[in-house]
């Protein structure tokens, strides 16, 4: 149990449920009340409260706290169970290394959390985007780590930790040239997505180097400029399958970057009279629940989000460690293949082995 499934039980922020957890001013009575009644009835304890710094020779430490601090992103962990679980091992790994995790939130004309603001952190954990200019310097003075962030590589500081984009993309192509697939597309649904471009970059290489050719189906692929927030409706998604349905021949193979659009793309493709399975075979990614309703079920790929969330608390701690070693680091955690029938495959061999 974690603060993220209090939060799903109270149907609060998880910022919010911290705020109670670690006790901060600023909730109301009746919030805080609905949040001791979810760990109540999901049986949470927080892990108790580390007092003062560790010993000497161990963790560089001052305050005993790490914040997660969300930039420009409220995560609805229903609609994120990928960031959920990236979080989640987060938390349980800070708690094993002794300290307290403070959750907070940065939105645009917004301000810092009081702990982040008054420096009472040793290091910080982020998800999202660019903090605004004003507080870049002031968040940079601290250990960081990014966590799942990719998306530019301007104005970000600290580390990152994040899937392997490149290798996804590369054991979705394999994966379906080795099921006989020779025209293959990759529903490009955000050109401006550096982890969707990174990903599909690689996918189109890895084709074509093993004969097969492909179509990127998207809107507007030219767009390369980074949207604040990305969304991906039916309208959308219709508009992709019709490109797709338009090409002769139409692809047999397709690659979704996301379950979740995996999900609208059935939907669609039916729609308009096209079997997935028969027809047409689709690879999404992030290996969520939510494709145990699709008939037949895709292959998809792990981005092995607890690794993930692990990593980032590793390297965050090093970093605590090492403040004096500047350079900074890009650490991508090699994701797992699961074919319609469940297996495993952490790596595919290519189609012409």
């Amino acid at each position: 149990m974690s603060i993220v499934d209090v939060a799903k039980a109270a149907g609060l922020s998880h910022s919010t449920v911290s705020r109670v957890i670690n006790q901060r001013p600023g909730v109301a009575p009746e919030t805080a009340a609905a949040v001791r009644r979810a760990m109540q009835s999901i049986g949470y304890t927080p892990p108790a409260k580390r007092r003062g710094p560790k010993p000497k020779g161990r963790i560089r430490a001052e305050t005993g706290n790490i914040g997660l601090l969300m930039v420009g992103t409220e995560t609805t962990f229903a609609r994120a169970p990928v960031t959920a679980t990236v979080f989640h091992a987060a938390e349980k790994a800070v708690a094993k290394h002794g300290f307290n995790l403070i959750v907070g939130q940065l939105d645009d004309g917004g301000r810092l959390p009081p702990d982040v603001a008054k420096g009472h952190i040793d290091g910080l954990l982020l998800h999202g985007y660019p903090p605004p200019l004003e507080f870049r310097h002031r968040l940079a003075a601290h250990p960081s780590v990014w966590m799942l962030s990719q998306r530019s590589s301007r104005d970000y500081f600290g580390d990152r930790v994040c899937p392997d984009n490149e290798f996804i993309g590369r054991i979705a192509a394999e994966h379906l040239i080795r099921h006989g697939h020779k025209r293959l597309a990759y529903m490009y649904f955000s050109a401006t997505h550096m982890g969707f471009r990174a990903r599909a970059e690689s996918f189109q290489d890895t084709a074509e180097e093993l004969g097969a050719t492909v179509e990127l189906i998207a809107e507007n692929p030219s767009d390369r400029r980074p949207k604040p927030r990305e969304e991906f409706g039916i309208e959308h998604t219709e508009k992709l399958v019709e490109r797709l349905l338009s090409m002769k021949p139409m692809p047999t193979g397709v690659f979704v970057p996301r379950d979740r659009l995996a999900v609208r793309l059935y939907r669609c493709l039916r729609d308009h009279g096209i079997e997935p399975g028969r027809d047409v075979e689709i690879v999404s990614c992030d290996n969520e629940p939510i494709l145990d309703a699709l008939d037949p079920r895709p292959a998809t790929i792990d981005v092995q989000a607890e690794s993930i969330g692990e990593c980032s608390v590793q390297q965050l701690v090093y970093r605590m460690q090492h403040p004096q070693r500047k350079a900074r680091a890009l650490i991508t955690i090699e994701p797992v293949l699961i074919d319609a029938s469940g297996q495993e495959f952490k790596g595919v061999p290519s189609a012409s082995d």
